[in-house]
């Protein structure tokens, strides 16, 4: 089992009685330029599930990482700003001050401890083989790996390409520098095995079902995950004392982002049937919706309640990876549509003489909870499908996986407000 460390963060009980307060007041030009700029730069590479992730330059940075830099800039009364980088350029950037620690599942090694300082580790790891569970039996050693007709494949610039390069002496190994895609390699049959650390094995053979992790909970070494920071030892101390605080949070906050509804595969593998249905279900509700309004003369719109439900779906978003005017702009979209949907409904019922309706779910208590229900889904989907909503060669295909709702609901303007977000181009 993977361990949230606390050995590691028990030597620095020294400090247990000194607050983070006291701490700040150390002489540190880090923590002095922070507080001068109001903003601590931390820098990440988006893709790394599960610390640090985001689809595209346009798309928010979401991840384990990512949560724990909004509460270190949160303690430190500052605004987050988040710089991205890459494995490659991440000590240069360092060194080159642009930012004032990296949190992206960063691994200690020997070598960046030459050129920079790590807090005290949150969580030990280590290397493992990650390949088709049909292969897996013929690569559970080094020794098998390390074979001529072997096809190992790497994220350039990191603790995995260094580890390959050590062991690996005959097998072939080839850079890939899309570690957000890196694995469809191995599913696509383009390349044999990746090691990489036993975290995220074990996250990509959940999302990748052809995938297993070879033995994730006996790697070929030891490995611990920390925060790089510039020397400046006053800033580590910081750092460390703030991270023992965090220590009871670390373990819950790690499952909760294993657990995340990350995009499974490549834009173009990626099934939009899910988000399809569920938007035919929440446009469906509006009958019973209209039937309760139709029954109480109430009005069709209620701002108040929108402006509710668009105020949490914010938050929510950007949570998910999806960026929050985007999700706005959508859900005002699915709110126009079902307004648009009972505004139908009462004109037919109003030429055709309609009296109340037997039988109608009480909107409060039964609708509007399963409508809230639905929206959480389809943000949900919105998040797994973003990668295909954010690729404008995407779009044909998902126009044509929701034209088969148009059998559904013949002779409506509702349906086309709906997808009309998926379609329009905002989120390329």
């Amino acid at each position: 089992m993977l361990q949230v460390v606390s050995r590691a963060l028990l030597l620095i009980t020294l400090l247990s009685g000194m607050n983070l307060e006291i701490c700040a007041q150390t002489a540190s030009t880090q923590l002095q330029q922070i507080h001068a700029r109001g903003t601590l730069r931390v820098g990440t590479t988006g893709d790394y599930k599960p610390f640090s992730y985001r689809t595209n330059a346009n798309s928010p940075f979401i991840g384990f990482d990512i949560d724990m830099a909004q509460g270190l800039a949160n303690q430190l009364g500052v605004k987050l700003e988040l710089v991205p980088t890459s494995w490659p350029s991440l000590m240069n950037d360092l060194a080159a001050g642009r930012f004032d620690v990296a949190m992206s599942g960063v691994s200690i090694s020997a070598e960046r401890e030459k050129l920079a300082m790590f807090t005290t580790s949150y969580l030990r790891d280590g290397k493992t083989p990650i390949t088709l569970c049909s292969k897996q039996q013929g690569l559970q050693t080094l020794d098998q790996i390390d074979q001529a007709h072997v096809r190992v494949i790497v994220n350039p610039g990191g603790t995995n390409e260094r580890f390959a390069r050590e062991h690996l002496s005959h097998a072939s190994i080839t850079l890939y520098a899309d570690n957000n895609h890196i694995f469809d390699q191995i599913v696509e049959g383009k390349a044999d095995v990746m090691i990489t650390d036993a975290v995220e094995a074990r996250l990509q053979q959940q999302l990748k079902p052809g995938l297993c992790a070879v033995h994730p909970d006996t790697p070929f070494n030891q490995s611990y995950k920390a925060y790089l920071l510039p020397r400046d030892s006053a800033w580590k101390t910081y750092l460390d004392q703030w991270l023992q605080n965090q220590q009871q949070y670390l373990q819950p906050r790690l499952e909760k982002w294993l657990q995340h509804p990350w995009p499974t595969t490549s834009a173009d593998g990626i099934d939009i049937t899910p988000l399809r249905k569920l938007i035919g279900k929440r446009l469906a509700m509006m009958e019973s919706v209209a039937q309760h309004k139709w029954n109480q003369q109430s009005a069709i719109e209620d701002l108040p309640r929108e402006q509710k439900i668009i105020a949490s779906l914010q938050q929510q978003a950007t949570a998910l990876g999806v960026p929050a005017n985007w999700a706005e702009h959508f859900f005002r979209a699915q709110i126009e549509a079902a307004k648009q949907r009972q505004r139908e409904y009462f004109a037919l019922w109003k030429a055709e003489g309609q009296g109340k309706f037997k039988s109608v779910p009480d909107l409060e208590n039964e609708i509007r909870p399963q409508i809230d229900q639905l929206t959480t889904q389809i943000l949900r989907q919105l998040a797994m499908a973003w990668p295909a909503i954010v690729d404008p060669q995407q779009q044909k295909r998902i126009a044509e996986s929701m034209q088969t709702l148009t059998n559904q609901f013949t002779q409506t303007d509702a349906l086309k407000m709906a997808i009309q977000p998926l379609l329009d181009g905002t989120a390329h």
